[in-house]
């Protein structure tokens, strides 16, 4: 193992083996180590605005982000909640736990899929289409600001590589999940 520790002074060692991930020297990777912090500090500004917007029509971000899945995948017959989890990246305990709670509020309504009588659909009550035709503008302002910077070919391509970085975090999180239970 190469020596960090060096004239008094801690040497960082590379968290990444990886060249593609280590910076122009080869051996350290403060440009990755910043893009960590940055990716963790966007999904906090994120979360942050997303439970602004949430707040702005009486519900906390899950509830939101529940809403706005329904609302953007039910078409005329409603969306499984098993769809609603794969498209969060959420467990179909969680769906069930924030979708029952959207329905006590009025928000969304099930009914019985009708080509599968053991699972039911979800769509939005008139109350909650009304309430996401309310916060539509704020949120196309919202979004409008925040992603200003990114032309068709960036949002594309960042697109992709969200889809491929939330896989992979995926998992290693459950290979690390295995491996805590051995």
């Amino acid at each position: 193992m190469e020596d960090f520790l060096g004239r008094g002074r801690f040497k960082m060692p590379p968290s990444v083996s990886r060249a593609e991930l280590l910076d122009e020297d080869g051996v350290t990777d403060k440009r990755f180590r910043q893009f960590l912090y940055d990716f963790s500090a966007l999904g906090t500004s994120s979360e942050a605005v997303r439970a602004y917007l949430a707040a702005q029509i009486g519900l906390t971000s899950p509830q939101y982000n529940v809403v706005r899945i329904v609302a953007q995948y039910q078409g005329a017959d409603g969306v499984s909640g098993s769809k609603l989890a794969q498209l969060l990246h959420v467990t179909t305990a969680f769906i069930s736990s924030e979708v029952g709670k959207l329905e006590r509020m009025g928000w969304i309504e099930k009914r019985s899929n009708p080509k599968d009588g053991r699972s039911v659909l979800l769509q939005l009550t008139r109350l909650g289409e009304k309430k996401v035709i309310q916060i539509g503008p704020e949120r196309r302002m919202v979004n409008d600001r925040l992603f200003k910077r990114l032309s068709v070919k960036d949002f594309r391509a960042l697109s992709k590589t969200l889809a491929g970085l939330i896989n992979d975090f995926s998992v290693t999180l459950r290979s690390l999940q295995a491996g805590q239970k051995q």
